[in-house]
């Protein structure tokens, strides 16, 4: 009996082994530029490899773009026997010959997983990252282990002026090297650049979606939105231009056509605090009987949280606003001027991995006649389709208190609220 509960108790805890083991799969795929996956390999052949990353997905390798595969022995109970090349270590003390001598930047992660390819920036907590396999991404600074650029680069951390030189980032601490050594926690970064303040592309990044649809039978309708935001970063500042176009016929009637251009420009002062030296607002929307608009002005902003997953910033500041309207009553001015004061809210949240809520909120009072009060709003929810890819669903508030009345005595309506579902492209 007791040979029995012994046997038994082997097979019970082989199996939990296996279970435990098949849980915490990780085979390990190194492509012949160095850049090192985890994941699961779901099938190979002779031409192919089929790899699920941990940070990927899903990606197809050629048999000779992989130098070495490693995998697991519970994956080789399940699969055909692969062929292994010197399998490369797990741990995460592995690092691929080529850092620091292949004239490439490098990103370690977390999992154990090595990135090959350019670093664009480091700033609000995310790592703008081009990889040879996995083009552009967009990495959480919380999930990096280790950033190796291979050339020296402007740092800027918290109450200090940037500093240039080479730079590694290791765990939780950033160290620049060079005339005058520096190492300090990575809570202290504000941010990291490959080219300074200097002109360049390497600085730039944005992204461009567009929806459309058309309708035909007893009502022909076309709608159709367009957004663009183009961003050049260096480590204390962000220069920032956006772009949000709406048009809407129906039976040959206009209902919507509305432009709206922002542009920004901020001075990061330390870990919590930033001015806005320039802020410029091109506002255009016929049915609203605005030809054009026109605001200027200065501001500061706080970040009320900026961590990784979760960014919040406020900002205020005085303007001056220039109207054109469209048409006036009879002995009207077709124009206004006046000074104005800006409220804006910029807040960022990470729901899942792939799933992001955006909201930017900007209020403006001015005098009566140029509207009393208005307020632009525009709530996102960002679905990361695949890698540059998103799926966005966007709710869009535009409000005037006081809209200025048309020649011909019809006043538009106080509020236009637009609902846009489409697909955008990140660069």
């Amino acid at each position: 009996m007791t040979n029995i509960k012994s046997t038994w108790l082997s097979v019970l805890i082989g199996l939990g082994m296996i279970l435990g083991a098949m849980r915490a799969r990780g085979d390990v795929l190194v492509a012949t530029d160095g850049e090192r996956f985890v994941g699961t390999v779901e099938e190979t052949n002779a031409t192919n490899v089929v790899f699920e990353s941990k940070l990927a997905g899903h990606l197809v390798f050629l048999r000779n773009a992989v130098s070495d595969l490693l995998i697991t022995p519970v994956a080789q109970l399940a699969k055909m026997p692969a062929a292994v090349t010197n399998p490369p270590a797990k741990s995460l003390d592995w690092k691929p010959p080529g850092v620091g001598t292949d004239g490439a930047d490098w990103v370690q992660l977390k999992s154990g997983e090595w990135l090959r390819g350019q670093l664009k920036y480091v700033q609000n907590k995310e790592v703008e990252f081009d990889s040879d396999e996995m083009e552009q991404q967009t990495l959480k600074l919380k999930n990096v282990r280790c950033v190796y650029p291979a050339q020296p680069v402007f740092t800027q951390f918290v109450d200090r002026a940037p500093v240039y030189g080479p730079v590694v980032i290791s765990n939780d601490v950033v160290m620049v090297s060079g005339t005058a050594p520096l190492s300090q926690s990575r809570e202290d970064l504000i941010g990291i650049t490959t080219a300074g303040n200097r002109p360049g592309l390497k600085n730039w990044s944005g992204k461009a979606s567009v929806a459309f649809s058309l309708q035909s039978g007893n009502t022909h309708q076309t709608t159709m939105s367009a957004s663009a935001e183009l961003a050049r970063r260096t480590p204390s500042t962000t220069l920032l231009l956006d772009y949000l176009g709406n048009y809407s016929e129906s039976d040959n009637i206009q209902i919507a056509n509305n432009n709206r251009f922002n542009s920004t420009y901020d001075i990061r002062l330390g870990k919590d605090w930033f001015i806005r030296p320039v802020q410029f607002e091109f506002y255009q929307d016929d049915p609203a009987n605005i030809n054009y608009r026109l605001t200027a002005g200065v501001g500061g902003g706080y970040y009320v949280f900026d961590r990784t997953g979760l960014e919040w910033t406020l900002s205020a500041g005085p303007s001056y606003q220039y109207t054109r309207f469209g048409t006036v009553g009879l002995g009207e001015a077709d124009y206004t001027t006046t000074p104005a004061a800006g409220l804006q809210s910029s807040f960022k949240a990470d729901i899942t991995r792939r799933l992001t809520f955006i909201q930017s909120w900007q209020s403006t009072f001015t005098s009566e006649r140029a509207g009393l009060y208005t307020h632009h709003m525009v709530s996102t929810l960002e679905f990361e389709v695949k890698r540059h890819l998103d799926l966005d669903v966007s709710l869009v508030w535009d409000y005037l208190q006081n809209p200025q009345g048309k020649s011909d005595d019809v006043v538009p309506q106080k509020s236009d609220l637009y609902l846009n579902v489409g697909f955008g492209v990140r660069f």
